[in-house]
């Protein structure tokens, strides 16, 4: 059985994780550091390059678990994770918005990103950007924030953040017929699966690239008893 190390930037994201992969036959090791969500704004606000030495810390802690590979869910410190980076890690990384990428960009018709964290929205969107030249894509995307969300997140109060997100696919998805739905965090995911289930209008999002990405890469295979039931 495969080890997997993760981190987060907030703990709210553990159990989302460990749903997606309830059937899938791995142990996850996770680990929790809010540094860069509560360093990302004024004048506590670290340095790219503090950002990216606050990372390898986190990397070099993550691999006391002698993990198969590591993910990081986290959209600020994924930013953080350059070429160099990867080249210079003897294990697998998996970021949340990397395969997440690949499913967008690819896509022809219009795009709505719904962001809750605007300190996410920059080093995101260089990121997409990157990927986008990177393989010759043009995706026709167009960012949302939900302002003051993410407080509430912070602040522990998951039920009004889940409201305030699922309000704000409600007001676009009213609004913009034309365009596709997608939600660029973790913390967002089961808002999407949700609002999908209630309305039929489908919203993409990280959790599900990132569980086929890995499935596939680290030839992750099911529970004996998800097999037989």
């Amino acid at each position: 059985m495969k080890r997997i190390a993760c981190l987060h930037g907030h703990f709210s994201n553990i159990s989302l994780l460990a749903d997606a992969f309830a059937s899938v036959a791995i142990d996850m090791v996770h680990y929790v550091d809010p540094g860069l969500l509560l360093n990302s704004e004024g004048k506590n606000a670290l340095s790219y390059k503090q950002s990216q030495a606050k990372l390898q810390e986190q990397l070099n802690w993550m691999q006391t678990s002698a993990p198969d590979a590591m993910v990081i869910t986290c959209t600020q410190y994924a930013a953080c994770v350059t070429d160099e980076v990867e080249a210079a890690s003897a294990l697998p990384i998996f970021t949340i918005d990397q395969p997440f990428f690949h499913e967008i960009c690819h896509r022809a018709e219009p795009q709505i990103l719904l962001f809750s964290n605007p300190a996410t929205v920059d080093p995101t969107m260089n990121r997409l950007r990157d990927y986008a030249h990177l393989h010759g894509l043009h995706p026709q995307i167009e960012v949302s924030i939900i302002e003051g969300a993410f407080t509430l997140l912070l602040d522990n109060k998951q039920d009004a953040y889940r409201e305030a997100v699922k309000n704000e696919l409600q007001k676009l998805a009213t609004a913009h017929h034309h365009a596709s739905l997608a939600v660029a965090q973790l913390s967002m995911s089961p808002v999407a699966q949700q609002f999908t289930a209630e309305t039929g209008i489908a919203v993409s999002h990280p959790l599900r690239s990132l569980v086929s990405q890995m499935t596939e890469k680290l030839g992750l295979t099911k529970k004996e008893h998800s097999l037989t039931s």
